[in-house]
């Protein structure tokens, strides 16, 4: 079962300045970052249960960026898959 994704406005913004600081580091590279993340929705959108929560919180999980350093936040809902933020690791060491 595929979840639907919904992807939140603070989401949109975190990775439009990821998109942006690796694109004015190498052309391409923030489309590279882009992909990254849209391998991501789809691994959360068929298996969202398979990552792991964020220190013990009962709601929200996180996965990794495979070649960038950031994580994707989100909880899961009524068959949906929230994001809810993209953030970059070393920022949020709590996370």
């Amino acid at each position: 079962m595929n979840y639907r994704l919904d992807i939140q406005l603070e989401a949109i913004v975190d990775i439009k300045k990821a998109y942006e600081w690796y694109e004015d580091k190498r052309i391409g590279l923030g489309y590279e970052l882009i992909t990254e993340i849209e391998d991501c929705y789809a691994l959360i959108s068929e298996h969202p249960d398979r990552y792991g929560y964020i220190n013990g919180s009962p709601n929200f999980r996180r996965i990794r960026v495979y070649r960038f350093p950031y994580i994707i936040v989100y909880e899961i809902a009524d068959g949906t898959v929230t994001v809810n933020m993209v953030k970059h690791i070393k920022q949020n060491r709590s996370i």
